[in-house]
């Protein structure tokens, strides 16, 4: 994942942009007037503004997911040395100095960006691009104390005067911030001093928000965001003290407030601040507590938590428990208490049949929801199939598959299904399953057990091995 976001960086060398009057296209011409040797800054601010006339939220996005990217130097050294971005220069017949240029070009002009759009009467542009400009500044001065410090206190002053730190992004470029000062003794009680505030703004609103399941997208993404802030902020403190106690603390609440399963159907609240605060895929900080716990049964709770999340930690788990032979009925006892209550339903397949959703003792369930309108879904469907199979043929004989049709004819369905020659067996929606198992993005996948408790298999997953490691 990081490699296909780091390698955004050079898209544009290769491939060209092409105007449309809509906010995708002004935000393809942006990056693409900032990041080519041809690019005019003048141009590309002029794109930002009638984006940021037409689409308040993609001008967000843009600013603080794409092109504060373009000061993320160590990343960008890193590309150059990585081997799968080396052979798509090669495949390009770009050469490394190529790309050096190109990188420098970009970071020129993304210089020059940023010097016009602070000063721009657009008060949106001005106001996102405020926190960008503060850590550029920070990091042009991080040996520079006397101006440091000035730029502590000013964003200090900044975060006083809005409670709203999702908004621009604040908390991100506030720990940046604090974190290239903590890095001078003299500079360390005002870092201290900003992550304390960053620190009690996200505490509150966890405190105070909801963590129930009946959320829409939007408070979804703010509750994924603000959660996997909290937890980083922990993590982050915790590699800030020596007292052993304080470290421990901390990072059990990162591990606690890491990416759960609501969090984990909406990715993209908190992945690039992932990358801009540890430049790496960091999705959870449960390993980083696991190695502070001591005890082999405390251990193993931990690791069942998480197993339960992501069967990846399966495996470990089972190491762990004293009762290899006997493992299997503790998961799934463990399983059941974690998962949610499979609603039941009686759909009409395409046989002609009767499906019935009820407990099996015997057989795990995969529910699919799919479309034939739905591009994500067709290219599942091959892996689907080859699934289905197995099941049929004995070598997958604990589970059960459904698949149910939504928002689709059945007579599209049907020629779909005969054109590529698949078995699986569907179901058509009946416009109401959809709201029981709170549907709201297709592909989407539960996995049943056979006393009725299910988990949403997150998409995005190599979902055929997650469903093996949770139930084999």
């Amino acid at each position: 994942m990081k490699k296909l976001t780091l390698l955004s960086f050079l898209v544009c060398i290769t491939y060209g942009v092409f105007a449309q009057n809509s906010p995708s296209q002004y935000a393809n011409y942006f990056n693409g007037f900032q990041r080519t040797k041809k690019t005019n800054p003048d141009s590309a601010i002029y794109f930002l503004t009638n984006l940021a006339m037409l689409e308040s939220n993609a001008t967000d996005d843009l600013l603080h997911n794409s092109f504060a990217q373009s000061f993320m130097l160590g990343s960008r050294e890193e590309l150059l040395k990585d081997p799968e971005f080396l052979a798509h220069l090669k495949k390009s017949n770009i050469t490394l100095d190529s790309a050096r240029r190109k990188f420098a070009e970009q970071q020129s002009n993304a210089y020059i960006i940023l010097d016009k759009t602070k000063k721009s009467v657009n008060k949106q542009i001005k106001e996102n691009i405020y926190p960008i400009w503060k850590w550029v500044e920070a990091m042009k001065n991080k040996d520079n104390a006397i101006e440091l410090q000035k730029i502590g206190n000013e964003y200090l002053s900044y975060l006083n005067e809005d409670s709203d730190f999702y908004n621009q992004r604040k908390a991100r470029y506030g720990l940046m911030i604090s974190g290239i000062m903590n890095k001078s003794d003299q500079l360390k009680p005002l870092a201290v001093k900003l992550q304390d505030l960053i620190y009690d703004n996200l505490n509150q609103y966890i405190s105070t928000h909801s963590t129930q399941n009946e959320l829409s997208r939007e408070e979804k993404m703010d509750r994924a965001w603000y959660r996997y802030m909290f937890a980083a902020i922990n993590f982050i403190s915790a590699g800030n003290t020596v007292n052993k106690a304080d470290q421990i603390k901390s990072l059990k609440l990162a591990s606690e407030f890491s990416p759960d399963a609501i969090d984990n159907t909406v990715k993209s609240a908190y992945f690039y601040d992932m990358f801009f605060l540890f430049d790496k895929e960091k999705y959870s900080f449960e390993e980083d507590y696991l190695a502070t716990i001591a005890s082999d049964d405390d251990k193993l709770k931990m690791v069942m938590a998480m197993s339960m999340k992501d069967p990846k930690y399966k495996a470990g788990a089972k190491a762990l428990y004293k009762e290899p032979g006997k493992f299997g009925e503790y998961w799934l006892t463990e399983f059941n208490k974690y998962g949610k209550i499979a609603p039941l339903f009686s759909l009409a397949k395409l046989d002609g049949s009767l499906y019935q959703m009820v407990n099996n003792s015997n057989q795990w369930t995969l529910v699919d929801f799919w479309g034939t309108w739905c591009s994500p879904c067709r290219k599942e469907h091959p892996d689907l199939q080859s699934t289905y199979q197995k099941t049929q043929d004995g070598r997958l004989q604990n589970l059960n598959i459904i698949t149910i049709a939504s928002n689709d004819n059945e007579q599209a369905v049907r020629a779909y299904m005969k054109e590529f020659s698949y078995t699986f067996p569907v179901a058509m929606s009946d416009n109401q399953i959809e709201s029981a198992y709170k549907v709201a993005s297709w592909p989407s996948k539960f996995l049943v057990s056979p006393q009725g408790k299910y988990v949403v298999i997150p998409f995005g997953v190599d979902w055929q091995k997650y469903i093996a490691d949770y139930i084999n």
